[in-house]
């Protein structure tokens, strides 16, 4: 393959987004419609994680996370991601913590992890009670780090997707009554504790925090990676929010935090393993290369050219040599570096089960050192893809496998297919 051949040609590009818009449709549960878990109750069009129906469950509540990936990839329109944001605002906690009995606490303007079909925000992951028994020991004592972050996604998503650069001015309802966009995601940004020197997100050695809802049946400690390389995301997403209101003094600052953020991800992630140049995904417990964090610190141009190149060789190896990738899917950490504490067994979920949602990420790292190998990945993920593939989700797009194992879980997985291809078309290389 040459360097100037396409890693994804046209046809596979339009097969691609076939696929993910297959799957939108199957993962989109209107006003009033029913599924296992009950009405949609919220007024709104909701984007769940897969393909449910009244009789079949794929995590049957609205996750924060994968709705604003996919909005900002032309995958849905303004108007749903519009909604969806709405509803984020609405069911995000107010100006006083709330203390409960599980002994976790939610703090001000915490955003909801999840928001159930009636409309009950839950805040912690693992469980559908919106109550009192929500977090505690094995979830955290307070919320994930990366809910307070999807707001400013989805805000920046509506602004694109509308070509309305006004979007932050909107007024949206919240717990304080109606405030502009721009306010309430800020609200929302800050409402995690985070480092003060270094301004990266920061789970306390006393206590068990999800750093990010893909890791959040893995115990970390320390500074912690994929939710500060979020939250430099969300800067930037916020500055350009604020210009478009003229917010021009948040902007600014957003602007500062971000660059300082960036500055401090090497400095405190960047470690010698194996002889490659990792991403290590905490500085405390969970101190391990991780993989998804490398190729999206890369993916997103986050680190300065030469890491990149480091980062990008230490994923190429990892992929020749099958450490990190099988049968197209990823793993979020090597096999013989695996998360020193983890829920699920070994090889299994997100301890070591290989993944179709980080491999737009990884192809783009790939395709800067080795588009030949990024064009193998790809054709590998195709044909995993293609598998027993049905417009219905059913024995297809699975959120994890590991044959190893015959381990297989939920098929129908949205951002199995439909974030690679958001993450190939951000990067360029869907032809």
């Amino acid at each position: 393959m040459t360097d100037a051949a396409p890693v994804v040609t046209r046809t596979e590009a339009a097969r691609l987004r076939d696929m993910a818009l297959a799957l939108v449709r199957g993962s989109t549960v209107g006003p009033n419609q029913t599924i296992s878990s009950g009405r949609n109750a919220t007024g709104r069009s909701l984007l769940l994680p897969g393909v449910n129906t009244p009789d079949r469950a794929t995590y049957p509540a609205f996750w924060t996370r994968d709705p604003a990936w996919i909005a900002g990839g032309g995958l849905a329109e303004a108007e749903d991601a519009w909604g969806w944001l709405a509803l984020l605002c609405e069911t995000m906690n107010g100006s006083e913590a709330r203390l409960l009995a599980s002994g976790a606490t939610i703090p001000p303007f915490a955003v909801a992890d999840h928001v159930n079909t009636d409309g009950a925000p839950v805040y912690f992951p693992g469980t559908y009670d919106s109550g009192e028994s929500q977090g505690g020991p094995d979830f955290g004592l307070l919320p994930p780090h990366d809910d307070q972050y999807w707001p400013a996604f989805t805000a920046y998503a509506v602004m694109v997707r509308s070509g309305d650069p006004s979007v932050g001015s909107r007024p949206v309802r919240t717990p304080l009554g109606e405030i502009p966009v721009w306010l309430a995601c800020d609200l929302a940004h800050h409402a995690m504790e985070v480092d003060e020197t270094s301004g990266l997100c920061l789970v306390r050695a006393d206590r068990h925090q999800v750093d990010w809802g893909y890791n959040d049946t893995i115990a970390k400690r320390g500074l912690v990676l994929f939710p500060s390389l979020l939250r430099l995301e969300s800067c930037l997403k916020l500055a350009a929010l604020c210009e478009g209101c003229g917010q021009d003094g948040r902007a600014s600052a957003f602007r500062a935090e971000a660059a300082r953020i960036r500055d401090s991800i090497p400095r405190h992630f960047a470690r010698a393993c194996g002889g490659q140049i990792w991403l290590h995904s905490a500085t405390g417990t969970g101190n391990v290369p991780d993989v998804w964090g490398t190729a999206f610190a890369v993916h997103r141009g986050f680190v300065d050219d030469e890491l990149a190149n480091n980062l990008c060789r230490a994923l190429l190896d990892a992929f020749e040599s099958g450490a990190a990738v099988r049968a197209g899917q990823v793993s979020h950490v090597l096999p013989d570096r695996g998360w020193p504490s983890a829920i699920p067994p070994s090889g299994t979920y997100q301890n070591g089960a290989y993944w179709g949602y980080p491999v737009g990420w990884y192809v783009h790292a790939l395709s800067l050192v080795s588009r030949s190998a990024a064009r193998d990945l790809f054709m590998d993920y195709m044909r995993a893809m293609r598998e027993g593939w049905n417009e219905t989700g059913v024995e297809c797009a699975y959120e994890c496998v590991n044959d190893e194992l015959a381990h297989r879980q939920n098929p129908g997985y949205l951002t199995t297919v439909a974030l690679p291809y958001v993450s190939l078309l951000e990067a360029g290389l869907l032809s």
